[in-house]
């Protein structure tokens, strides 16, 4: 018996996201079943986290317990055959028996799309948000500065828990632009639910001039921005989950 970690892309477009949930599409039950098919007795895998519905995973990490006899890169091409298309293994290693892909974890980095013209592009409209006009990113990148360091972020997201801590440090927030519109990169220790999604909405508003520049700083102050909209989840990419090191792993083989 040993415990896997695995990397998982998925597009999150038709699932009602990450966790298990009694009748509805996820990504959890989609790789339970595809496990089981290959004698996997277990009662859930961890997740670094749960993605909400319809958000996508280019870097999501998960474990397991699994007895397997026949080669990490087997395992892989094992799993990709039984998942449906839209969720793939990215790669498979074996970890130490005490790692936890949501505790060990010491940064998660998320990507936000955004592409601006008059009518939707179909054929990334279900990677970004649509906007008609084209934001202005100074103003942006000007107020997601503010949000770098270790601040009370309750004003932007709610804790997983009732009594949890809204207390987290952010490393990274820009914007940059791209060849079709615009990628926002922000890197954190952890995130509070709904919190990349409501600062996107702020941020997108500031470049658009609905917004000052100061309701980030209001939010980060005071804990309210007045503000509970959202941006669309189609837009967010989990990129990356980073360990110590990988100093959790034991053996791995380049099956990528």
């Amino acid at each position: 018996m040993a415990h896997y970690k695995l990397i998982l892309a998925y597009e999150g477009t038709q699932y009602h996201g990450f966790q298990r949930q009694k009748n509805k599409a996820n990504i959890q039950a989609e790789v339970e079943a595809a496990l089981r098919e290959l004698g996997w007795q277990g009662r859930a895998i961890i997740p670094a986290g749960r993605t909400d519905s319809g958000v996508h995973a280019l870097g999501q990490v998960i474990s397991f317990n699994l007895d397997w006899k026949h080669g990490d890169a087997t395992l892989l091409r094992a799993l990709n055959a039984h998942l449906p298309d839209d969720i793939v293994v990215q790669a498979v290693f074996q970890a130490a028996e005490n790692f936890h892909p949501r505790y060990d974890a010491l940064s998660r980095t998320y990507v936000y799309r955004i592409y601006w013209q008059q009518a939707r592009n179909p054929l990334i409209d279900s990677f970004a948000w649509h906007l008609i006009e084209d934001p202005n990113l100074e103003s942006m990148n000007a107020a997601a500065s503010l949000l770098v360091g270790e601040h009370d972020f309750r004003a932007f997201g709610k804790a997983l828990k009732e009594d949890g801590t809204t207390i987290r440090q952010v490393y990274r927030a820009e914007w940059q632009r791209t060849g079709w519109g615009a990628a926002f990169t922000i890197q954190g220790n952890a995130f509070l639910y709904h919190m990349v999604r409501r600062i996107v909405y702020l941020l997108v508003q500031i470049g658009l001039g609905k917004l000052p520049e100061a309701i980030i700083e209001r939010g980060l102050e005071t804990g309210s921005t007045g503000i509970v909209s959202l941006a669309p989840a189609r837009g967010l990419t989990l990129q990356e989950v980073a360990y110590p090191e990988d100093n959790e792993i034991i053996r791995a083989e380049n099956v990528a």
